[in-house]
């Protein structure tokens, strides 16, 4: 089993602007929005990351150009959340996606 890379907290703040990886596709099958590793000769496939409807908008907002208190804007306004719940759901969520190299700083 892979150990996953520690995320300091800086990495990830509400400033900070991230891309989803080249290396990551995101796809609605049957009504579930999964994240696949996209793998290369003689590699293998580790897991398939199913995401609820939360983390898929997340996932989809992670386009390169918001910074993450965007994101929790738009999370706020989408969903029946609060503004402090939503940023710690934030960043929790980028921290396990910067830990399995889906998404990466921009800039």
């Amino acid at each position: 089993m892979k150990r996953a890379r520690r995320t300091t907290p800086d990495e990830a703040s509400l400033g900070g602007v991230f891309a989803r990886s080249d290396r990551m596709v995101g796809r609605r099958i049957a009504g579930e929005f999964v994240l696949v590793p996209i793998v290369g000769h003689g590699a293998q496939v580790d897991a398939i990351y199913n995401l609820n409807r939360v983390g898929a908008f997340a996932w989809e907002q992670l386009d390169g150009s918001r910074s993450g208190e965007r994101i929790v804007e738009a999370l706020v306004a989408h969903f029946a959340v609060d503004r402090p719940t939503a940023e710690a759901d934030y960043r929790v969520f980028l921290s396990k996606l910067l830990a399995i190299h889906a998404v990466s700083r921009v800039g």
